[in-house]
């Protein structure tokens, strides 16, 4: 569920033009592709935090703001109906701190919004003492709090003063660097060719953790942009696709993010490609995924410091044709050593007929296992998350819902060798366990069933 619940907002519109499948990211600029390798530019002031205020420190205490929990939390489970959102806060035994810590209808001075229906968390937390929560599409806000005290942080609009244009920035994941420094993927394009580079989108956008407020550095991924064709026949119209990065990973002073690729009406993909940015200079390269498409979603794996996984979603166009769909579905997992990205390893969804096609919500187990959601037609299959061997293909089914679209992104936890998986369609958390061999079902866990929104998303926090 992983484009994931992502932009099935916004996309469940357009998509019926579009033909993406399942990611975790949704428009597009308009003008001439950037000057890639170019550097962290000044963005021009950017947007002003509110909450924690200019001046506060890392370990202030912040505003007071939510309870205050009886022990810090070790996982969060977002529970959402894409209207209204809520977050609950669990021990490190998965049993229930606060069921809704934070909510929609959450409201109190120094908030420049409340929770919208479209919220993830970050890839990573910055540390074991804050929280941060991301507002995406047409909210565009981060939130930071401490935990367990409760108190605000401060929160920070993604973009700055944008009049009445309607631009929304879209902010996808917020990758921590330093206490100073953190960098925010902005999915969306900014249709205005004068428009300031706060306003731009479709590039890194940093903010200071620290009293969350915008620095105004940017790292522009236009160069990454492309065109790709529109249409059958003789003469199909080339389309400017755009970069759109998603989710990404930290390794030493290098990000690796993913790219969705899309065009502006969701009619389009480029070839599938994570971005590699050195943050020393700011350059960035583009590492492809050769067949694939919609790579948006990179996560990190244990154990395994200098590699991440990218799960590539596939794209067609009509909207849902299996047969492109398989043909652009797969995983790749990337070494990345002294700022370099290499293909170690892919599986194609297309390599066996017989494949499932598991590219959705990616979690990584270590370097050569993954999880991954199949999602149902809401016909005659329903989703289903698999455990897909890198190497051989090999698929072994670990949990099937009774739903479509309802199995959202899991956590893994290889310490207690615990799986939790979130299931709308049984309006629970599904607890399973490794047991050398395969996952065996341990139990469930209801989250706030009082206030009837699904769990879509569980993390493991740090």
């Amino acid at each position: 569920m992983e484009r994931d619940l992502k932009y099935i907002l916004l996309v469940s519109v357009v998509f019926a033009v579009a033909g993406c499948s399942g990611s975790e990211s949704p428009g597009g600029t308009g003008g001439v592709a950037g000057s890639g390798g170019s550097g962290a530019s000044d963005g021009g002031g950017g947007a002003a935090g509110a909450g924690g205020g200019a001046g506060a420190e890392r370990g202030d205490p912040g505003t007071p703001a939510l309870n205050e929990l009886d022990t810090t939390p070790h996982y969060a489970v977002v529970s959402s109906d894409f209207s209204s959102s809520s977050i609950a806060m669990l021990d490190e035994g998965f049993d229930i701190i606060d069921d809704s810590w934070l909510s929609s209808g959450t409201t109190y001075p120094g908030l420049v919004a409340t929770l919208s229906g479209d919220v993830v968390l970050p890839t990573r937390q910055e540390d074991g003492s804050s929280f941060a929560v991301i507002d995406r599409f047409l909210t565009d806000v981060v939130t930071q709090f401490f935990v367990p005290s409760g108190n605000l942080n401060g929160q920070v609009r993604t973009h700055g003063d944008i009049g009445d244009s309607g631009f929304s920035s879209n902010p996808q994941d917020v990758i921590f660097v330093a206490a100073g420094s953190a960098w925010v993927p902005r999915y969306d394009s900014n249709f205005d060719p004068d428009a300031p580079a706060d306003n731009q989108g479709n590039d890194l956008f940093e903010i200071d953790p620290s009293d969350m407020t915008a620095t105004g550095g940017r790292i522009d991924l236009s160069s990454l942009n492309t065109t790709a064709p529109v249409g059958g026949g003789p003469a199909p119209i080339e389309v400017e696709v755009f970069a759109r990065p998603s989710r990404g990973v930290l390794i030493e002073s290098t990000i690796v993010v993913g790219l969705d690729r899309i065009s502006a009406a969701f009619d389009a993909a480029g070839p599938g490609m994570v971005a590699v940015v050195d943050l020393q200079d700011g350059s960035v390269e583009g590492t492809e995924l050769e067949g694939l498409a919609s790579c948006g979603r990179v996560v990190p794996i244990p154990g395994a410091t200098n590699k991440v996984a990218a799960a590539c979603a596939g794209f067609s166009n009509p909207f849902n044709d299996d047969a492109q769909l398989r043909a652009s579905s797969g995983i790749a997992v990337l070494d990345v050593t002294d700022g370099v990205a290499t293909v170690e390893r892919v599986w194609r969804v297309s390599s066996d007929e017989g494949s499932e096609r598991a590219v959705n919500a990616l979690v990584a187990l270590d370097a050569q296992r993954v999880l991954a959601v199949a999602n149902g037609n809401f016909v005659d299959t329903s989703d289903a998350l698999y455990e897909v061997d890198l190497t051989t293909g090999a698929q072994s089914r670990v949990h099937v819902s009774a739903g479509s679209f309802t199995i959202g992104v899991s956590a893994w936890d290889p310490e207690s060798e615990m799986l939790y998986v979130p299931d709308a369609a049984a309006n629970a958390v599904i607890e399973l366990a490794w047991d050398g061999n395969g996952f065996s079902e341990v139990g469930s866990t209801e989250i706030a069933p009082g206030l009837a929104l699904p769990p879509t998303q569980v993390y493991l926090l740090n």
